[in-house]
């Protein structure tokens, strides 16, 4: 039984190394991209591959911006049970930096999701442009360092597409059941309990495999449904707990004086 925990923690932590050695990575081949724009925008500005490659660079600042290193450091500790899971269901402040931040990290991360399966296009469409460069040797060296470049972004992005899901159903499924946090204030403990919303539904991702890339799938199924049945259970005729009922007190006997002893 002792195994199973430590499989699991092995699991999630080989699965948030992974995911941000990529992240690394995918900032490293996005700075290389910038760099090859800006140095030959003048000369390749009308060209069609040039506007795919400006749609990928447009992508990628997308969501280098859209925080997921720091939905990483919100989420892993929440799988990991070191932190309560109504943590990352919660909107992130605004601040001067981050106006628009009113997103939880839960929605930040299917946000990441929806955008990872829409990157995989343009890196296809400005590949096979760059190859129509190769097959008439333009470019040679250019076309040849942009193509391995999109190699590169598009393994990135189809491995991150796929872990992100993962981590998305895990959270996904630690939310839907109740939780217990435990507080301390002054030297006193408690413990307060969280419990899922009744009528929200919640989404499930599932990456499909077609033809030469991943496809995003979103179910939706009604969340709670364990919770709610589990709630009935306790509260059925069937609980330990037994309740006696007290008979009424009149008010003349409560108003009647007593003798003096």
């Amino acid at each position: 039984m002792s195994q199973r925990p430590e499989a699991g923690s092995t699991a999630e932590g080989d699965e948030e190394q992974r995911l941000r050695s990529a992240l690394r990575h995918l900032q490293a081949e996005a700075g290389v991209l910038e760099r090859l724009v800006y140095k030959h925008r003048n000369q390749h500005r009308g060209a069609a591959y040039f506007q795919y490659l400006l749609k990928v660079r447009r992508d990628l600042k997308l969501l280098l911006g859209a925080g997921l290193a720091e939905v990483l450091n919100a989420v892993f500790p929440v799988l990991a049970c070191r932190k309560p899971a109504n943590t990352i269901l919660v909107p992130t402040k605004q601040t001067k930096k981050k106006p628009g931040a009113n997103h939880s990290h839960h929605e930040r991360l299917l946000g990441v999701a929806r955008l990872l399966s829409q990157m995989a296009e343009p890196v296809m469409k400005a590949a096979i442009q760059i190859t129509f460069l190769l097959a008439r040797s333009f470019f040679i060296d250019l076309s040849t360092a942009v193509l391995s470049l999109l190699a590169r972004i598009r393994v990135l992005i189809q491995q991150m597409l796929v872990d992100v899901v993962s981590l998305f159903n895990k959270v996904t499924d630690l939310t839907d059941r109740k939780q217990a946090v435990k507080i301390s204030i002054g030297g006193v403990q408690a413990f307060r309990e969280y419990y899922p919303s009744m009528n929200d539904a919640c989404a499930i991702l599932e990456c499909v495999w077609l033809k030469d890339k991943f496809v995003l799938h979103e179910k939706m199924k009604e969340s709670c449904q364990e919770t709610q049945v589990e709630d009935k259970r306790s509260c059925g005729p069937e609980s330990s707990i037994q309740y006696e009922t007290l008979a009424l007190v009149s008010e003349a006997f409560l108003w009647t004086p007593l003798p003096y002893l």
